[in-house]
């Protein structure tokens, strides 16, 4: 299977202006059968309220296009979006071919003052297995290890906007091939981290002042976990190819955790900071949603 994953601008803004770069990208990919994009690809990652304006109706929209495109250019596509459902906001990923969507994974610990967070599934059965879906911070916590630990598994697919420091770039690839190799070799599958590039968007609270004092960005680092994949090779730069053949995996080893995280937690940056923020953020959420 020829996959690609696409490294967005997330400084473009508007539904009709993204599809339109989206699009772009795509026609120049060497006959792909699935194309998996990022985080809230329709909109762009923004971790403020100012997302809501460019929110889908139960996915209606965003469901429409994927299939069009899907039908287009002969694939199947993943792609993140915003979606508003029964009064709240829902940051969501599905993945679908030109006939239908396959299904819908929603992120659960998403930003606390934009998001409705609990605890949602993160499988997608389609024609070429389960595909375990995991967005951004999602994908290090033990809850999603829990929904697809039992399950057989043929491609995980870790759809970011994860902003970071530009000036640590080391320190952002190591965590990055860390937890993503620690999956694909439980799984035996291959593994897809999806991120954006560009401006990060103010994020409330003091972990978002404490983002934008340290002059975090979007930066990228699109990458596919896949020893015994074939690079394809590209001159597309948003582009990564490889082509991989993929079958339904159980899982070979555990995963051990440090709690509930993948990784060992900073207490202090966790009760003092995180933990505060999420609070209020909630507070904020449920009072501009009222």
């Amino acid at each position: 299977m020829r996959i690609f994953a696409l490294e967005l601008n997330n400084d473009i803004k508007g539904i009709s202006e993204r599809k339109k770069y989206i699009e772009s990208l795509i026609s120049k990919l060497p006959s792909p059968d699935l194309v998996l994009l990022p985080e809230l690809a329709m909109c762009s990652y923004m971790p403020n309220q100012k997302v809501w304006e460019y929110a889908d109706s139960c996915g209606k929209d965003t469901s429409a296009w994927a299939m069009e495109i899907a039908a287009k250019y002969n694939t199947f596509i993943g792609l993140g979006y915003l979606d508003f459902e029964n009064g709240d906001y829902y940051n969501r990923y599905m993945i679908a071919d030109a006939e239908r969507v396959y299904g819908i994974v929603t992120k659960s610990e998403g930003e606390a003052a934009v998001f409705k967070r609990g605890w949602f599934g993160n499988i997608i059965k389609t024609p070429f297995g389960n595909v375990a879906v995991a967005i951004c911070y999602d994908s290090r916590r033990k809850h999603f290890y829990e929904n697809i630990k039992d399950e057989e598994i043929s491609l995980i697919v870790f759809p970011h906007g994860s902003p970071a420091n530009p000036k640590k770039d080391a320190e952002e690839v190591a965590t990055n091939d860390c937890f993503c190799n620690l999956y694909a070799e439980a799984f035996g599958a291959p593994v897809v981290y999806i991120n954006s590039v560009g401006k990060l968007e103010p994020m409330p609270g003091l972990m978002g002042w404490m983002m934008k004092l340290a002059g975090f960005t979007m930066n990228g680092k699109t990458k596919i976990y896949a020893g015994a994949g074939q690079s394809i090779p590209l001159t597309l730069k948003e582009g990564k190819g490889c082509d991989l053949a993929l079958a339904q995996e159980r899982r070979k080893k555990d995963i051990v955790f440090y709690g509930n995280n993948l990784t060992k937690e900073n207490l202090i940056f966790r009760n003092l900071i995180l933990k505060p923020d999420i609070k209020m953020g909630v507070r904020k959420y449920n009072k501009r949603r009222a």
